[in-house]
């Protein structure tokens, strides 16, 4: 019985977990609201967020090697994307018009050889700017489903296992060759992708900051994130 005893002890309550984790919960709510916010209200996403926390402290077991923290994390993501999916303004005519405008911006690259600016898309798709930056709003409500790919149970990034002194490390080792790499990234792109992954800024905050359009930022992020990969498998085939 003693076993069972030392488990009991060390396995916190669900009530004391999710009474000691409201604020990450708010954190990543008012995070996600940042991007939907034309679209949401903050308490449903702090509904949604609860709702995923207060299971996570349900299902967790302290013996796994996984801090509670990550675990919650993923959880409420979780829960937040699968509220915003349910919930969101990707009807079908949503999702006509993104294709139509996706279109009509790949005519315009061809025609004029670069990135077509708001300006010239809107006159394209005979609409007034004010009209494409409101559907251009409306897509960016569809990057959360992207977001669940990358927030998963088995995702290295929200783990945080106690691994061996030889897996620590390892992730040392992994750490410095990301950061090697993406030196050898030209600055622009390298700033992408601390704009987009590292501050979290959506591709309308960081085409503001570098003074380009959205489609180009999402061109550089695509090529920044495909050229890191490709110098990363380099090195470690090394």
């Amino acid at each position: 019985m003693i076993a069972p005893l030392r488990y009991a002890e060390q396995q916190p309550s669900p009530t004391n977990l999710v009474e000691g984790h409201l604020s990450l919960v708010q954190r990543l709510a008012w995070h996600f609201y940042g991007r939907v916010s034309r679209y949401v209200e903050i308490d449903d996403l702090l509904q949604a967020g609860y709702v995923g926390l207060v299971g996570a402290a349900q299902r967790y077991t302290a013996c796994d090697g996984v801090s509670f923290s990550a675990y919650a994390a993923i959880r409420v993501r979780g829960a937040i994307i699968d509220h915003l999916r349910s919930n969101s303004n990707l009807c079908r005519n949503t999702i006509s018009m993104r294709k139509k405008v996706e279109q009509a911006r790949r005519d315009l690259s061809q025609e004029l050889g670069r990135e077509p600016e708001t300006l010239e898309l809107a006159e394209k798709l005979k609409m007034p700017p004010e009209d494409l930056l409101d559907w251009e709003n409306r897509f960016q409500v569809n990057q959360v489903q992207s977001l669940d790919e990358i927030y998963t149970d088995h995702s290295i990034l929200f783990s945080d296992t106690q691994g061996t002194a030889e897996d620590d490390l390892e992730r040392t080792q992994l750490k410095v060759i990301l950061k090697e790499s993406i030196g050898e990234l030209p600055e622009r792109s390298a700033l992408v992708l601390q704009l987009y992954y590292v501050e979290e800024l959506n591709v309308y905050e960081i085409a503001a900051i570098l003074e380009v359009s959205t489609g180009r930022v999402s061109q550089i992020k695509k090529a920044a994130v495909e050229q890191l990969r490709d110098i990363i498998q380099a090195r470690l085939a090394n």
